[in-house]
């Protein structure tokens, strides 16, 4: 990953020519020598522009600090789709990524494929406004550079056998301390990265390009910052879109238990309202359990993959249900998953063991500096240890995906801030906003929704039945939604997806 990949190589005329295309999208002019903090400063795009479309890149510089004098300046990459529309709204969709730690770009040679996604999932919304993407600070392309190629190194090895827990903390910590090191000697501290300061970045880049009100887009992570933004400066958004809603005044990890039980139960009453997949899955749920109870005395070592080529994968209680979990946040695999389990819990556990997620901490598509301080500070340290305890006890089993919790290996050597108590209140905003969120979801459940729709009056809220995390990027009417909903905030037709309601039709194997 490399930071500052964004600098302009602009020269006179074109630089002109830049800020002349701002002036005429936003309204104002929002670069030149005379334009105040923050700004926006043009530079090439990294990406194929389609025939027929057009876009602006270039960079955002945001100070470092929000609490104190700024020492520096982070710079943000950032892409402004632009509209189709002859004369577009002055209000952009803002989109904010989830994570935290994630780019909305991708990398490496996912890219293109990425932006070509973004060009056909944002049409409708571009009849009428520009859409503004952007690397949140220290992720993706942005300044500064919090990977922790470390624990990438971790990830990408090759070994024979899978690791015991032992040797995976102790490798895990190495590389960990490895990388909080390299943090620190980089004049970098965990109180640069929290939401209240991804809320302020995120409107200096609208206000750099001119744009004084947006409309919010957010998804998973990027909810908690939106909300975060109707708390802080709700007068400068027009409506929010908030899809897989991640509330302030929730823990993630002290209700993982609950999640995870909410998910199962689903599933399992789902399949028993079924004619056939009860009469192909029978007591589905007995007997999954009882194989994660096998799975819990004994783990089982399962080959997946390429035969030439195979990948171990050691599956205990934890990994075994993680991976149904797994499965169910991807949404796509829904159908299949009574077939999946069943299979499993008569000992064919290779269709499952393809969900397991990795056994390393770490992933080289997140910024996993700005994950662990963000996660550190605003989850884990904020989790209450008698609360974990309990909850896992009166969830069980599946207390069991808390057993081996990556997050308090890391947070015990990240340095990490505390967050202020008016940070974890409820957020209550007359901004419409609209609540997206699907029933299968383990990771942010309706439930989330319902429970911040409490304090946003003008909230509406639709649950996809079928469908797991993020739904709008699996579920084509949701996108229908949004595009109407930004058209008309308080105009959204009752009834407007009406296949959302409906049950997943579960396949055979």
């Amino acid at each position: 990953m490399t930071s500052c990949a964004f600098r302009s190589r602009f020269p006179g005329p074109l630089f002109l020519l830049a800020s002349a295309l701002l002036a005429s999208t936003f309204g104002v002019l929002a670069a030149g020598p005379a334009a105040a903090e923050p700004r926006f400063t043009p530079g090439p795009c990294f990406f194929t522009i389609p025939e027929g479309e057009s876009a602006l890149c270039g960079t955002v510089a945001v100070p470092d600090r929000r609490d104190a004098e700024a020492t520096r300046a982070f710079r943000l990459p950032v892409v402004v789709l632009l509209s189709t529309a002859a004369d577009p709204a002055p209000d952009p969709v803002l989109f904010l990524e989830g994570g935290p730690g994630a780019s909305p770009f991708g990398s490496g040679e996912a890219v293109e494929e990425r932006m070509e996604g973004w060009w056909l999932q944002t049409d409708a919304l571009r009849r009428q406004r520009n859409v503004i993407l952007f690397d949140p600070r220290g992720a993706g392309r942005a300044e500064p550079d919090t990977d922790c190629p470390e624990l990438d190194v971790l990830g990408a090895t090759p070994r024979p056998r899978p690791p015991t827990r032992a040797e995976r903390a102790a490798l895990e910590r190495e590389a960990i301390l490895a990388c909080a090191e390299r943090f620190k000697a980089n004049g970098l501290d965990s109180a640069l990265f929290t939401s209240p300061i991804a809320a302020d970045d995120a409107l200096d880049v609208a206000a750099a390009l001119g744009a004084q009100r947006v409309n919010l887009f957010a998804v998973s992570y990027g909810t908690r910052v939106a909300l975060s933004i109707l708390r802080r400066q709700g007068a400068r958004v027009r409506s929010a879109v908030l899809d897989a809603v991640y509330p302030p005044d929730v823990n993630a990890l002290e209700e993982a238990p609950w999640l995870a039980q909410r998910a199962f139960r689903r599933l399992f009453e789902d399949c028993a309202a079924s004619r056939a997949c009860r009469a192909a899955s029978p007591d589905l749920e007995k007997r999954f359990l009882a194989r994660v109870a096998a799975l819990e005395d004994r783990p089982a070592v399962v080959q997946i993959g390429d035969p030439d080529i195979p990948q171990a994968v050691d599956l205990d209680a934890a990994a075994a249900l993680s991976a149904a979990l797994e499965a169910m946040a991807a949404g796509e695999p829904v159908p299949r998953l009574p077939r999946i389990l069943d299979r499993a819990a008569q000992g064919r556990l290779e269709r499952l063991a393809v969900w397991a997620p990795p056994p390393w901490i770490g992933d080289p598509d997140t910024a996993d500096g700005l994950a662990f301080s963000i996660e550190c500070r605003e989850t884990v340290n904020a989790a209450d240890p008698a609360r974990l305890e309990a909850n896992a006890r009166r969830h069980a089993p599946y207390g069991a995906v808390n057993a081996d919790e990556p997050g308090r290996r890391v947070c015990a050597d990240w340095p990490a801030s505390r967050p202020e108590p008016a940070e974890l209140l409820p957020v209550a905003s007359p901004v419409p906003v609209l609540l997206l969120s699907g029933a299968y979801d383990p990771v942010t459940p309706p439930d989330w929704a319902d429970r911040a729709a409490a304090t946003l009056p003008k909230s509406r809220h639709i649950v996809f039945r079928s469908a797991g995390h993020t739904v709008t990027a699996t579920e084509e009417c949701a996108m229908t939604a949004v595009a109407a909903f930004i058209a008309a905030p308080d105009a959204l037709p009752e009834g407007i997806c009406p296949e959302a309601a409906r049950a997943p039709r579960f396949l055979g194997p």
